[in-house]
């Protein structure tokens, strides 16, 4: 019996410490760290991050670093298809949302427009628009290197509200909230 009780300890140690390892720490809380103006230039907001009701949610232009991530959020504004046969639905559109993406970790990151990335239109999930044109942010980074693309959503023509999450941490299931739209 003694034996068996070793064990149990042991898986419990085990289970613990890969919980707290993939669950990562509050110190990698994106926050807000510069915006990018209408000219080009950046402006430095510092590294402190005010606690409020918008945690997490950013706009055109802010800059959010993470542990291992610094994102600029280029633009977010609809789209036209130049392709006749890749067209949205009746009474939907293109989306598109730039992004530029530095890897200021220590190893490889890997972004995809086809994983990591959630939008919303007033609330409802959105569909993916896949290979509606060439610039689909799809890279893996090397530390200290960069990668600019976008990602483009078919939403309905009217929508008031539309959200991008992107998914910070696969396992603790992390995300950032763009906000491209708000009116």
């Amino acid at each position: 019996m003694k034996g068996k009780w070793k064990w149990v300890v042991i898986v419990l140690i085990a289970i613990v410490v890969i919980g707290s390892l993939a669950g990562g720490n509050d110190s990698d809380e994106p926050k807000k760290t510069g915006e990018v103006s209408s000219s080009g230039t950046t402006k430095s907001t510092g590294t402190s991050r005010k606690k409020s009701k918008k945690k997490n949610k950013f706009h055109v232009g802010d800059i959010v670093e993470t542990t291992d991530l610094k994102i600029t959020f280029i633009s977010a504004k609809k789209y036209k298809c130049k392709n006749q046969f890749m067209q949205p639905k009746k009474g939907h559109i293109y989306y598109r949302m730039e992004f530029e993406f530095e890897n200021k970790g220590d190893t490889d990151q890997t972004i995809s427009s086809m994983t990591s990335w959630n939008c919303y239109a007033d609330g409802y999930a959105a569909d993916a628009a896949y290979a509606v044109a060439d610039d689909e942010i799809d890279a893996t980074i090397s530390p200290g290197n960069k990668a600019t693309g976008a990602v483009y959503y078919e939403i309905p023509k009217n929508s008031k509200k539309i959200t991008l999450e992107f998914e910070t941490n696969f396992w603790s299931q992390d995300k950032i909230v763009f906000v491209s739209k708000n009116k």
